[in-house]
């Protein structure tokens, strides 16, 4: 795997359906090295940390790859970078092999796998799109954010190497899979709970699942 983009953004204020908004979804690629701390680049900020940013989610990375899957759906070409207001464009960067809690080295940096994304209302104006975000949290195809273990500086075109590959874990895509699509899947839910190094918002969203089901065990 090779970085093909770094992008950043600053937040902006948009416009839309009349309303003033905040959004840090329109990332521009930069290029030369960038320094990486324990929440992020810098340069990169987010509007809205409930959702965004923090130790967690310090990075969010995205297959470019997927930008295929999307121009072939959305009947529209998308080659520019950050296209779905990613930190990192990967060529390939494949849900369905990155688990939670594997670790990764780029550049001199170590980062870890800890969540998919969560899509809001912000990716289908960024799309232009009131269907894509049902559409692309159907998809499981996210992409991950990342935790910063080990702060540094990465490069367009640096390799993404694994350092450490997490033992029984969930793939990105089935966590995906079980946050949108297979959302009554008790055994599947309480497998995640499990997971040492899956994010507290994602198990909490599981555990209020889990009750609403009638399954209290894991609470």
């Amino acid at each position: 795997m090779k970085i093909l983009s770094i992008n950043i953004s600053e937040p902006k204020k948009i416009v839309f359906n009349g309303k003033e908004l905040i959004t840090s979804i329109y990332k521009k690629p930069i290029e030369g090295p960038i320094e990486v701390t324990d929440v992020g680049l810098i340069g990169d900020r987010q509007a809205d940390m409930k959702v965004h940013g923090g130790y967690d989610k310090a990075i969010y990375a995205y297959s470019y790859k997927h930008y295929q899957t999307w121009s072939e759906e959305m009947n529209q070409e998308y080659n520019e970078f950050g296209l779905v207001g990613e930190n990192l464009t990967i060529d390939d960067f494949d849900e369905r092999k990155i688990y939670i809690g594997d670790e990764l080295k780029i550049g001199n940096c170590l980062f870890q796998i800890s969540q998919p994304r969560i899509p809001c209302y912000k990716i289908g104006i960024k799309m232009n799109s009131r269907d894509f975000p049902k559409k692309f949290s159907q998809s499981g195809l996210l992409g991950s954010y990342l935790r910063v273990l080990e702060p540094g500086k990465i490069s367009k075109n640096d390799e993404v190497e694994y350092i450490r590959k997490e033992k029984q874990s969930l793939s990105v895509y089935e966590v995906a899979e079980i946050l949108f699509r297979d959302i009554n899947n008790i055994d599947k839910m309480k497998q995640a709970l499990d997971l040492k190094y899956l994010t507290e918002e994602i198990k909490e969203r599981f555990r209020e699942r889990l009750m609403k089901l009638g399954d209290f065990g894991s609470l």
